[in-house]
């Protein structure tokens, strides 16, 4: 395992690579004025963005091949202490496994950084191509060397950019996110006899202009293909469907198959990233810094001795106001579908520093301050019972669409006839999007229809 230096080396490497490689590429003089760019300049600046994309991915690959074997290696050896019952070798070694499936986290974690940049830093679209799948994506088979082949492929064009969508944590649909002059779309990518048996068959589906429905596969398929088939084409809809919405912004939700649009939001997003600025300034000559916004939300950070106080201080302010709340570790944010860290507007060092625990951020919300925030806000806000919660969780299609506190859920009426239920994304916003509260209900109560 590489040593934590090394560790931050490499992903200031990669990092350099997917974030700052195509503004690096402009002249000085023109870095602070791009209206004045001509469309020469756009098209070099687009051409080493994709460039340092490229770079970056093929860096994300080597890592994650190297940890992944690390992380097989660990588990074999994990299982071997378990039989021998060694408990200080089994302790070490899952210490060790932790370490390294944060550090891939975090790898998949830059390539999110990568697929947010070609999906326009639109959230509403990262969470339509996030269907809910949590097992780790293994790299070394047969499939991933037919992906990267043709990735690679794609990308010997300066002006496109094919992203291997098993890099990422939230690009769970298709194999490829492919950006070109035409637009952005997601490939399905598949091989073999009877993959291209099945291809051949839907080809020939299509052309009659029948649909998939109304034919017995029965009469073409043995059982175990008939399913490979409804698989396919379950696959190619969500694909579809995906990149309608991707060019679109409306269309058919791929899970939950009902239509979706963006409202448009009339409220310019207010966020407190200077707060959090201002706490990592402060750990230049403390342990640790703290602050609450509007009330509701408290942020600890921590570095050096302060770290061992990380885990306790904000859940024990919290507990003492309410049981109504949650509280996480930021870099958690690797985990979840959000605006990842390397989007916001924080120094390479603070962002280093966050991903590898040198310094440690726990935000925590309490909920009954939010609910009196959003009343303030003229945002009709209560709390749901526990059986009426119960009824909604039933119907949930999304996991963690709704957000449910000590089995309760939170409901909010911008008008009569406009209700919402506070869901896992408006909390996400708050807590890994640095979003204030009172401008989240703000826009709520201002959208568009």
């Amino acid at each position: 395992m590489e040593t934590i230096e090394d560790y931050r080396m490499t992903l200031r490497r990669i990092a350099d690579f997917a974030f700052s490689f195509g503004i690096d590429s402009i002249p000085e003089d023109k870095k602070t004025d791009p209206l004045s760019w001509t469309e020469q300049d756009y098209s070099i600046f687009r051409q080493k963005c994709h460039e340092g994309f490229k770079e970056a991915q093929n860096l994300i690959v080597k890592n994650l091949m190297l940890y992944q074997k690390e992380y097989q290696e660990l588990k074999d050896q994990l299982k071997n202490f378990r039989r021998c019952r060694d408990k200080d070798s089994e302790q070490e070694t899952q210490l060790n496994i932790n370490i390294v499936e944060q550090r891939m986290k975090t790898f998949s974690h830059i390539a999110d950084g990568i697929a947010w940049q070609l999906i326009g830093n639109q959230i509403h679209v990262a969470r339509r191509l996030h269907i809910g799948e949590s097992e780790t994506k293994f790299l070394e088979n047969a499939n991933f060397q037919h992906t990267k082949k043709v990735v690679d492929k794609l990308n010997e064009n300066p002006d496109d950019f094919a992203l291997i969508s098993d890099l990422t944590s939230f690009v769970q649909i298709g194999d490829v996110l492919h950006l070109s002059k035409q637009g952005i779309k997601i490939i399905e990518l598949k091989e073999g006899a009877v993959n291209d048996k099945i291809s051949e068959f839907l080809e020939e589906v299509k052309k009659k202009g029948q649909k998939i429905e109304e034919v017995d596969l029965s009469t073409k398929f043995d059982k175990t293909t008939a399913k490979q088939v409804k698989r396919v084409v379950r696959q190619r809809t969500r694909g579809e469907r995906a990149t309608h919405i991707l060019n679109t912004d409306k269309g058919i939700d791929p899970v939950s198959e009902k239509p979706m649009s963006v409202s448009t939001p009339t409220i310019e997003t207010e966020y407190y990233h200077p707060i959090l600025a201002k706490l990592y300034e402060q750990l230049e000559s403390r342990i640790w810094s703290y602050d609450v916004v509007e009330d509701c939300v408290h942020i600890g950070m921590y570095k050096g001795k302060g770290l061992q106080m990380a885990p306790f201080i904000i859940p024990e302010l919290l507990n003492k106001e309410t049981e109504n709340n949650i509280y996480i570790d930021w870099m958690t944010i690797t985990h979840n579908v959000s605006e990842p860290i390397f989007s916001k507007p924080f120094p390479p060092d603070f962002i280093i520093d966050i991903l590898t625990g040198y310094v440690k951020v726990i935000i925590g919300v309490n909920f009954d301050k939010l609910v009196d925030l959003f009343n303030q806000q003229d945002l009709k806000t209560r709390w749901i019972s526990e059986k009426e919660t119960m009824r909604m969780k039933q119907k949930e299609i999304r996991k963690n669409s709704i957000a449910i506190i000590n089995k309760k859920a939170i409901e909010m009426s911008a008008s009569e006839t406009k209700k919402i239920i506070l869901g896992g994304g408006l909390v996400s916003k708050i807590i890994y999007d640095s979003i204030y509260p009172s401008n989240i209900a703000q826009t709520l109560l201002n959208l568009e229809e």
